[in-house]
C-alpha cells in the first residue's frame, strides 16, 4: 500500500500557507468537486455507498419507530469509515496518484480502532441528546417518550408547531455539536492515527482560532446535507463525497494554520 507521511508538509495546494478567512470553505468546495470530477467511479461509489446506510437507517425509523435510535447510532458508528476511505481520495491526488479504492480501504483497516472510538464518542453525544430530547417531551406532553416515540412524531407530521419547533432547534444543536468536535477530528484520526481525545480537542482549538471560516463552512455543511436529505437522498450520492473531500481541504489548510 502507498503511504503518506506527514502529506500536510508536502502541498501548497489552494493557498495553504496562507491564514483561513471568511472565503476559504467555497475554496474547500471547489477542491472537493475538482477531487469529485477527477476520481468518478470512487466517488460514486462511496457516495452510493453512504446513501444506503442512510436509506436503511431512515426506512428503520418510518417503518419501525421503536428501533429508530438503533438505526441512527448504527449509522453513527458506519458513516465514520466510508467518510475517513473518502479522504484517501484527495490525499492521493496530492500526490499525483490515481485514487484507488483499494488504497482507501487499506487506509482505514489501519484505523479500525481510532475510527470506531471516535464513532462510538459520535453515539454517546446522540444518547445524551436523545435522552435530554426525552426529558422535553415530558415537560412538554406531561409523559415521557422513548426515542421510538419521538422519531414517530416527527416523521407522522402530527406534531404541533412549538414541538416541530423544539425538534428542528435540538437536531440543529446536535448537528452543531457534532460538528464542533469532528470538524478536523476525523482527517486527523485518518492521517495521524491521533488518539480520539487529543484530535476532538484539536477540532475545538481550531474551531476557536478560526471562527469565521468555520462558521461559512457549518452553514454550508448543515444546507447542503439538509438539502440531500429533503431531496429524499436523490443528491445524497454527490454531496456526501463532495462533503468529505471539501472537509479533507478544510483539515489541510485549517491544521497546517494553526501549527
Amino acid at each position: 500500500m502507498t503511504t503518506y507521511p506527514n502529506a500536510y508538509r508536502q502541498s501548497d495546494r489552494l493557498g495553504d500557507f496562507l491564514p483561513p478567512s471568511g472565503s476559504s470553505p467555497l475554496r474547500w468546495l471547489r477542491a472537493g468537486l475538482r477531487d469529485m470530477t477527477g476520481s468518478p467511479v470512487t466517488s460514486a461509489a462511496l457516495g452510493l455507498a453512504f446513501t444506503a446506510l442512510c436509506a436503511a437507517a431512515y426506512y428503520v425509523v418510518v417503518s419501525a419507530p421503536m428501533f429508530s435510535v438503533t438505526a441512527l447510532v448504527l449509522l453513527l458508528l458506519t458513516g465514520p469509515y466510508l467518510a475517513a476511505a473518502a479522504y484517501y481520495v484527495p490525499l492521493q491526488r496530492e500526490h499525483g496518484d490515481d485514487p484507488s479504492a483499494y488504497v482507501c480501504v487499506e487506509g482505514i483497516r489501519k484505523r479500525v480502532l481510532s475510527i470506531g472510538l471516535f464513532a462510538g464518542v459520535c453515539a454517546l453525544i446522540v444518547a445524551a441528546w436523545t435522552r435530554l430530547a426525552s426529558v422535553a417531551f415530558a415537560l412538554y406532553y406531561g409523559s415521557f417518550a422513548s426515542g421510538a416515540e419521538i422519531a414517530r412524531i416527527w416523521t407522522s407530521g402530527q406534531q404541533s408547531v412549538s414541538m416541530l419547533v423544539f425538534l428542528v432547534t435540538a437536531s440543529v444543536l446536535l448537528a452543531l455539536v457534532l460538528f464542533a468536535v469532528s470538524a478536523v477530528s476525523l482527517p486527523l484520526i485518518t492521517e495521524r492515527n491521533l488518539d480520539v481525545i487529543t484530535a476532538m480537542r484539536t477540532s475545538l482549538q481550531t474551531l476557536r482560532r478560526h471562527k469565521s471560516a468555520v462558521a461559512l463552512w457549518a452553514a454550508l455543511v448543515l444546507v447542503l446535507t439538509a438539502a440531500a436529505f429533503l431531496s429524499q437522498l436523490i443528491l445524497m450520492p454527490l454531496i456526501f463525497p463532495l462533503l468529505a473531500y471539501a472537509t479533507w481541504h478544510s483539515y489541510r489548510q485549517l491544521v497546517r494554520e494553526t501549527r
